[in-house]
């Protein structure tokens, strides 16, 4: 599962809208989509935030997504 579905589900999960979510983490929803359809990454500190905000060890959303990885490094 990439980071990106890992988002959505972990949205979904939480009944929010895109743009309610992207009004919790101060971004915009255009920023949300692209995380979930894996066109872009959200950075480190709103990965950070992101995991505060689910109560989620940022482990847990950042593995098995290779590709994430391999454009990090």
């Amino acid at each position: 599962m990439t980071i990106g579905e890992k988002l959505k589900a972990k949205r979904q999960g939480a009944k929010l809208s895109q743009q309610a979510l992207a009004e919790k983490l101060h971004v915009s929803r255009q920023n949300i989509s692209s995380w979930e359809v894996g066109r872009t990454y959200p950075d480190l500190d709103i990965l950070v935030t992101i995991s505060e905000f689910y109560q989620i060890p940022l482990d847990d959303l950042l593995k098995e997504d290779s590709n994430m990885v391999e454009e990090i490094t």
